[in-house]
C-alpha cells in the first residue's frame, strides 16, 4: 500500500510462503507480576522442585517491583523461561535484545550475580552460559554464538540480530522494548544515536526470533497498550540522514538542478526542504556546487567527488590531498580514508581487555588518531616488508587484529590509488618521514609493548588535507573550572577524586560549529592531551555528543579551506604612531568558532573615512606620529601653537580665546585630500603638493574666525615660579602649574614644594594667589560674606577693582613675583590684606576674623593654591620619538596634595626634616670636599644635621690643619712623664696624642663665634702655627699632674676601710672616675683641664676631714647632691633638644654648669685650696 500511494500506480505483489512456529507473546511491563505462569497452558500446573520454587517465590516477593529498573526486569523475564524450559521440553536458548555495548554489559552483570555459580560454573549440569553480541567484541567472540553448545544459552545482543543474523536454537526471547536508532539532527548537524522505543515491525521481528525451530514464548518489557500506540514501520534511512552524497549523485546524473527538483523528485519517502537544503550545504561546505542565476552547478571539486564511490567528506579530503601535497602525503591519506571507511580492526577481548590495550597503545599518537591508524599500517604492511597471510594471521592473534578486516583495509587501500590514478592524480607510498628504531622492532611483543611505534608524519599535510572535508567537524576547547560548591556534599577522599574528575572532564569540553558543545570519545588516544583545537570525523550522540577519530589542528589551516564559509568581524579601531596608520583586530569565524583572533588589519582598506579621521584627530593633531617623511617639521610646529594655546587657557581660564584640537582638527580636514588615509598616502601627496605652496599645511590662529575679536592677555600676570624666603633666610623658587578644569581636584594654580623645602615655607605668603586671579579672588572673597556684610560691598565688581587699585598702590609688587624677594619681609595673610583694603575703599565694617578657614571654604576651589609636596627621583631622561615632545624627564613623586600649606606641613613634618637634613649633608660634603670646614659647620650646626656643636666642627678643622704625627709628640717626653702618661685611660699612645693637639687647639683659640668663614679660619690657625706644638707639650704637663693626683686618689680609696667610711670612699671613688675617664682631655673645657688637679687634691682633703668628722661630711654630701641634680638636669635638657644651635647653646649652659659643681665642691671641703670664682648654689640656680 506504501508503494502504491507513492508511485500511484497499482504493484504487484509477491508472497513467499514460510515455515514459522506459534510464537506466544507476554506483556511484562516493568513493575508488573510476573505473567509466564499465568499466560502459559500447563505451566501452572507444573510440578517443580524446592529450588525453583524458592527461585520463583522469590522474584515474585523480592522487594518492591514497582521500583525496579530494565535490568531487573531483565533478569527477572530470564529466570521465568529458565524454570519454564526446565519443566517443559528441557533447557533452550534465550536471546535478550539491549539498546547497546552498555546495556549488553549491565543486563550480563545482574545475570551473572542471580544465577551465581551457574552462570561460572560450565561443569555443572544445569550451567547456564551467558553470551555477548555487539560489533566491538572480537571475532573470536562474536563466533560463540555459532558453536554447538550443550548448557542453556542467554544471548544478549543489539538489534543486529533482528534481521542481519539468524542465532540458532533460540527458543525464549525478551524484549525492552529499545534500540539505539541513528538520526540527523538537522538543528546540530550531526549524526545522533539515541535510544527510541522500536516499531511494531522491529517488536514482531524480535518477537520471530523463537519460532524459527519450535513453539516460542516472547516477553514484551513494556505494555500492549505501550506496543499498539508506537509506529508500524521504522522510518526509512532516506529520512533519517544526511542527503549530501544524495544531492551530489543527483547533479552529477543530470537529475536535477535546483533544491525544487530534488524535493519534487519521485521518492518513495520524499524528505523534507529542511534536509536537502542541509545536503546543499554540505555541498557548499566541501566546495563541490557553486549558485548562479537560481542554478545549482558542480564545480571541478564536486565533479571529482561524484567520481569517487565513497562518503563525500572522505573523498573532499583525497582531492585536497591531491591538489596541495606530495604524492607520499597523499598515499598516507588513503590510508586514513580506507582506515575511515571501515571497521576499526582493533580488537579487544573481554578477557584479554589490558594487554590488547597495552600493546595498541604502542601505536598511539596522542595528538591525532589518524597517525595511530598511519603508525599501524605502516608497522603491519610497511616496515618489514609484504607480509604473507600466515604471517599476518600470526601478528593479528599476537596483537589482537581482526585478519578480514585488515585484508579489507589493504584492498581498499589499492582500489582508491586506482581510482586516484584514473583521476590523474600521483600517488606516491604512504612512507613516513622517521620510524621507530629497528632494534626496537624486533623486540618480541612482551617487551615492545613498552616502547613506543610512533613514525613521524607530514603532520600539517595529512591533517590540512582531512580538515577540507571536515570544516563543520572542528572544535574550539571551553575550560571551565569546578566550582567548590559542586562538592560541598563530599568529604575526604571522596572529595579529591571528584575534584580530579571534574578537573578532567572541565579539559575535555568542546565548543564546536553552530553552538555545539561535545568531548572527545574516551577510547581515543587525544583524550589524553585534550588540545585546544581538534578535528574529528564524525560527532555521535549517545550518553553526551562524543567527537570520535580526532586530531589537533591549527585552526587557522580552515581560513583558506573555507573562504566561503567564514565571517570577519572588526574590533578596537584604533590609531598606530608606529604604523602610521589606523589599525583594527580581526576575527575570522567559520560556524560561529574564532579560527583567526587578534589578526591586525589596516582600518584604511575596510572603512576610509574613519581612517582617515583617525588619522587626523589621533595622528597629526595629538602628535602621536612615528613615521619620519620629508617635509613633515609642520607636524610638530602646529603641535607646538596647540600646546602654547592650552599652556594659557590654563593660565587664564578663557578658552574661548585660543585655539583648540577642534581648530586644528578644521584645519587638517579641509587641507588634506580625502584619499590620505594614513602617514605613507599623506606623504606621498604632500612629496608632490609643497612644491605649489610649501607653507600650505602651516596652521596660523589668526585665520580662526572666532579668535579674531578675543581680548589680549598679559602671561606675565600668570608665571611659572614663585619666588620666596624661607624661614631659615635663603631664597626658594617653587615651580607653578595651572589647570583649567573644574573636575579636577588641582584645578586652579599649584605650587609644587620639594620636601626638604616644606617646613621653610611661610603660611600666610600663600594666602595670596598669583596676580592674573588676583581680581577673582577679591570678588570671590566679596561673595562668600555673610549676607548682612556682602551689602556693604556691592556692586561686588567695581568694589573688587578699588581694592586691587589699593594693594597695588601699597604695595610695590605682589608676593612670589620679585625674584629678589626681600630677606627681612614678612607678608601679611590676604585675609588681613583684604581687610585693610576694604575698610580703606569703602569704609566696610568688618574684621579679620570673619574671614576664618571655613569662611574660605566657600570660595571656588581654584581660587586657592593648591600644594603639591613633591620628591625628586633620580634624573634620568627617556629618548620619545613622537613629535611634540623629544625628551622626556622622570616626573618627582607626589607624596601629598591639598589646599592647605599648614596641613601639609603637619603631616610631612618628619619625613620634610629628614629630607632637609639630606639636602644639607649634600650641600656639607660638596664644601669639605672643597676645604670650606666653617662653611660646612655653619650648614650642619644650623639645619641640626649633626650632633657635633658649631666649635667642635671649627676646632677639628682646626686640628686638621695642624696635627703633628703622634711619634713626634711622645718623643719630647722624658722617661718618667712617659711611664705617667702611660697609666692614662686610652687605648694607645696615639689616641693620647691626638686629644693632647685638640686641647691644645681648644686653648689657642677659645671662641669660634668670631671666626665667620674659612679665610678667618686659616688666620687664626696661621696666627697659632707657631707657639702649637710647644702648648700641646704644656698640657701632657697638665695632664701628668692630673693623672699623678688621681694615682693617689685611688689609692687612697683602695684601702681598707670601716663601715662609716665605705660611702665616702665610693662617692670620691666615682666623682674621680668622673674627672678622669678615656677622652677626658679633649673633653673637658680649655680652661678646666688645668684645674681638674686641684679637684682631685680636694677629694683627698675631703677624705682627710671625713674620718675626723664623718657627720659634718653627711651634711656636706647634701648640698653637693643638690648641686649635682642642677647640672642632671641641665644634661637632660639639653638632650632631649633636636640637634641645631639651640642644643648647643644648652650642652654649653650644662657644661658650664658643670665646672660650677666642681668649684661649689671644693668650697664645700677644701676651703683652703680656694675657688677660681665666687660660688653657690644661688649661682648657679640663677645659671639654670
Amino acid at each position: 500500500d506504501h508503494f502504491e500511494q507513492a508511485l500511484h500506480i497499482k504493484v504487484p505483489v509477491i508472497e513467499v510462503s514460510g515455515r514459522t512456529y506459534p510464537v506466544r507473546v507476554l506483556y511484562e511491563p516493568l513493575g508488573s507480576a510476573p505473567s509466564l505462569m499465568r499466560h502459559v497452558p500447563g505451566f501452572a500446573d507444573i510440578a517443580m522442585d524446592d529450588e525453583s520454587v524458592a527461585q520463583s517465590q522469590s522474584l515474585s516477593e523480592s522487594g518492591d517491583i514497582c521500583d525496579e529498573d530494565i535490568a531487573s526486569a531483565v533478569t527477572r523475564a530470564c529466570a521465568q523461561l529458565v524454570i519454564h524450559s526446565n519443566h517443559t521440553q528441557g533447557a533452550r536458548d534465550i536471546m535478550v535484545f539491549a539498546s547497546g555495548e552498555r546495556d549488553i554489559r549491565e543486563f550480563e552483570a545482574s545475570l551473572r550475580s542471580y544465577f551465581g555459580a551457574r552462570a561460572s560454573d560450565m561443569n555443572r549440569s544445569d550451567a547456564i552460559e551467558i553470551v555477548p553480541l555487539f560489533a566491538r567484541l572480537s571475532s573470536k567472540d562474536q563466533h560463540r554464538v555459532f558453536e554447538h553448545h550443550t548448557h542453556q544459552r542467554i544471548v544478549i545482543a543489539t538489534n543486529v540480530a533482528e534481521t542481519s543474523l539468524t542465532v540458532p536454537s533460540i527458543r525464549y526471547v525478551v524484549d525492552p522494548g529499545f534500540a539505539r536508532i541513528s538520526r540527523y539532527s538537522k538543528s546540530a548537524k550531526v549524526q545522533r544515536l539515541p535510544i527510541e522505543p522500536i516499531s511494531q515491525a522491529s517488536a514482531d521481528q524480535r518477537s520471530g526470533r523463537c519460532g524459527r525451530i519450535a513453539d516460542g514464548i516472547a516477553i514484551r518489557l513494556y505494555s500492549r497498550e505501550d506496543y499498539e500506540t508506537r509506529p508500524r514501520f521504522t522510518d526509512p534511512e532516506i529520512l533519517r540522514t544526511s542527503l549530501g552524497a544524495v544531492v551530489l549523485h543527483m547533479l552529477s546524473v543530470g537529475v536535477a538542478k535546483t533544491g525544487e527538483d530534488i524535493t519534487n523528485f519521485g521518492f518513495i519517502d520524499p524528505p523534507d526542504i529542511k534536509a536537502v537544503s542541509d545536503g546543499f550545504n554540505e555541498l557548499s561546505e566541501l566546495g563541490a556546487i557553486s549558485r548562479k542565476s537560481g542554478f545549482i552547478t558542480l564545480t571541478h571539486i564536486g565533479r571529482e567527488l561524484s567520481k569517487l564511490p565513497i562518503d563525500i567528506r572522505l573523498g573532499r579530503m583525497i582531492i585536497e590531498a591531491a591538489r596541495k601535497t606530495t604524492p607520499n602525503t597523499l598515499a598516507a591519506v588513503l590510508v586514513i580514508v580506507a582506515f575511515l571507511s571501515l571497521q576499526d580492526p582493533r580488537e579487544r577481548p573481554e578477557d584479554k581487555r589490558d594487554e590488547a590495550d597495552r600493546l595498541h597503545n604502542r601505536y598511539a599518537d596522542e595528538l591525532s588518531d589518524f597517525l595511530t591508524a598511519l603508525n599501524i599500517w605502516d608497522r603491519i604492511f610497511q616496515a618489514d616488508g609484504e607480509i604473507s597471510n600466515n604471517a599476518l594471521r600470526r601478528l593479528c592473534k599476537e596483537e589482537f587484529f581482526h585478519f578480514l578486516r585488515l585484508k579489507q583495509w589493504k584492498d581498499l587501500v589499492n582500489q582508491l590509488k586506482d581510482l586516484c590514478k584514473e583521476l590523474h592524480y600521483n600517488v606516491g607510498e604512504a612512507l613516513p618521514l622517521k620510524r621507530a628504531p629497528l632494534q626496537i622492532r624486533q623486540l618480541p611483543n612482551n617487551q615492545q609493548a613498552a616502547h613506543s611505534l610512533c613514525c613521524t608524519w607530514d603532520y600539517q599535510g595529512i591533517h590540512a588535507s582531512m580538515l577540507s572535508g571536515l570544516l563543520s567537524m572542528i572544535g574550539m576547547q571551553v575550560i571551565r573550572e569546578p566550582k567548590a560548591s559542586d562538592f560541598a556534599g563530599l568529604r575526604g577522599t571522596a572529595k579529591i577524586r571528584a575534584i580530579k574528575r571534574a578537573q578532567k572532564m572541565a579539559k575535555n569540553d568542546y565548543q564546536g560549529a553552530r553552538s555545539t558543545r561535545f568531548a572527545i570519545f574516551p577510547a581515543s588516544s587525544v583524550s589524553k592531551t585534550t588540545p585546544s583545537w581538534i578535528m574529528c570525523t564524525e560527532l555521535v550522540e549517545t550518553s553526551r555528543l562524543w567527537a570520535r577519530y580526532c586530531a589537533q589542528i591549527d585552526p587557522a589551516w580552515a581560513e583558506s579551506l573555507a573562504k566561503n564559509l567564514t565571517r570577519v568581524t572588526y574590533s578596537d579601531a584604533h590609531w598606530s604612531a608606529s604604523k602610521g596608520a589606523a589599525i583594527a583586530q580581526s576575527k575570522v569565524l567559520l560556524y560561529g568558532l574564532p579560527i583567526v583572533q587578534n589578526r591586525t588589519v589596516q582600518w584604511s582598506k575596510i572603512n576610509p573615512y574613519e581612517s582617515r579621521m583617525l588619522m587626523i584627530r589621533q595622528g597629526l593633531v595629538e602628535g602621536n606620529v612615528q613615521q619620519r617623511f620629508p617635509f613633515n617639521d609642520f607636524i610638530s610646529s602646529n603641535i607646538n601653537i596647540l600646546n602654547d594655546a592650552d599652556n594659557q587657557t590654563n593660565r587664564t581660564r578663557q578658552a574661548s580665546e585660543t585655539v583648540n584640537d577642534e581648530d586644528l582638527f578644521t584645519f587638517y580636514d579641509n587641507k588634506l585630500p580625502q584619499e590620505a588615509t594614513t602617514i605613507a598616502d599623506l606623504a606621498k601627496w604632500w612629496k608632490n603638493y609643497r612644491l605649489q605652496d610649501p607653507h600650505f599645511l602651516d596652521f596660523n590662529p589668526d585665520c580662526v574666525e572666532r579668535l579674531q575679536y578675543a581680548n589680549d592677555t598679559d602671561l606675565a600676570d600668570y608665571p611659572d615660579t614663585w619666588h620666596t624666603i624661607g624661614t631659615d633666610g635663603q631664597k626658594i623658587n617653587l615651580h607653578l602649574s595651572y589647570i583649567y578644569d573644574p573636575h579636577d581636584p588641582l584645578d586652579g594654580v599649584t605650587v609644587h614644594v620639594p620636601l626638604h623645602a616644606l617646613l621653610r615655607l611661610k603660611p600666610q605668603e600663600f594666602t595670596w594667589n598669583v596676580p592674573g586671579l588676583l581680581d577673582e579672588l577679591i570678588i570671590g572673597m566679596i561673595k562668600s560674606l555673610p549676607k548682612t556684610l556682602r551689602v556693604q560691598f556691592v556692586p561686588a565688581p567695581d568694589t573688587a577693582r578699588k581694592i586691587r587699585e589699593w594693594i597695588d598702590d601699597n604695595y610695590d609688587y605682589l608676593p612670589g613675583i620679585n625674584e629678589n624677594p626681600q630677606e627681612d619681609f614678612i607678608w601679611q595673610d590676604f585675609s588681613e590684606v583684604f581687610t585693610k583694603a576694604a575698610i580703606s575703599v569703602v569704609g566696610a565694617q568688618i574684621h579679620p576674623e570673619v574671614l576664618s578657614d571655613e569662611q574660605l571654604q566657600r570660595l571656588s576651589p581654584y581660587l586657592r593654591i593648591t600644594f603639591s609636596v613633591e620628591q625628586k627621583k633620580a634624573n634620568q631622561n627617556k629618548s620619545d620619538n613622537s613629535h611634540n615632545q623629544s625628551k622626556k624627564r622622570i616626573k618627582p613623586t607626589v607624596l601629598g596634595t591639598d589646599k592647605s600649606l599648614i596641613s601639609l606641613q603637619h603631616c610631612f613634618a618628619k619625613s620634610a626634616q629628614e629630607c632637609a637634613l639630606n639636602v644639607v649633608n649634600s650641600k656639607a660634603i660638596k664644601a669639605a670636599q672643597a676645604g670650606n670646614v666653617v662653611e660646612r659647620a655653619d650648614l650642619l650646626h644650623k639645619s641640626g644635621a649633626t650632633n657635633l656643636s658649631r666649635s667642635q666642627m671649627v676646632w677639628q678643622g682646626a686640628l686638621n690643619m695642624l696635627i703633628l704625627d703622634d711619634k713626634r709628640i711622645t718623643s719630647r717626653w722624658l722617661g718618667s712623664e712617659a711611664l705617667i702618661l702611660a697609666s692614662a685611660p686610652y687605648k694607645s699612645s696615639k689616641d693620647l696624642a691626638q686629644d693632647l693637639q685638640m686641647a691644645a687647639i681648644k686653648r689657642l683659640i677659645p671662641d669660634t663665634q668670631k671666626i665667620t668663614n674659612d679665610v678667618e679660619l686659616k688666620e687664626a690657625v696661621g696666627n697659632i702655627a707657631e707657639v702649637y706644638e710647644d702648648t700641646v707639650y704644656g698640657i701632657a704637663h697638665d695632664v701628668i699632674a692630673i693623672l699623678k693626683r688621681f694615682a693617689k686618689v685611688s689609692t687612697a680609696v683602695g684601702g681598707k676601710a670601716d663601715l662609716p667610711m665605705l660611702s665616702v670612699l665610693q662617692s670620691i671613688r666615682e666623682h674621680a672616675a668622673s674627672l678622669v675617664f678615656p677622652g677626658f682631655i679633649a673633653k673637658a673645657d680649655s680652661s678646666a683641664l688645668s684645674s681638674i688637679e686641684r679637684y682631685l687634691h680636694a677629694d683627698l682633703i675631703r677624705l682627710d676631714k671625713a674620718k675626723t668628722n664623718k657627720d659634718r661630711d653627711v651634711r656636706w654630701a647634701w648640698q653637693a647632691d643638690e648641686a649635682h641634680k642642677l647640672v642632671l638636669e641641665a644634661q637632660n635638657r639639653a638632650e632631649s633638644l633636636p640637634a641645631g644651635p639651640n642644643r648647643d647653646e644648652a650642652q654649653e649652659k650644662a657644661q658650664k654648669l658643670k665646672w660650677m659643681c666642681e668649684e661649689f665642691y671644693v668650697s664645700l671641703w677644701a676651703q683652703e685650696l680656694g675657688t677660681a670664682y665666687p660660688i653657690s648654689i644661688q649661682r648657679m640656680k640663677k645659671l639654670c
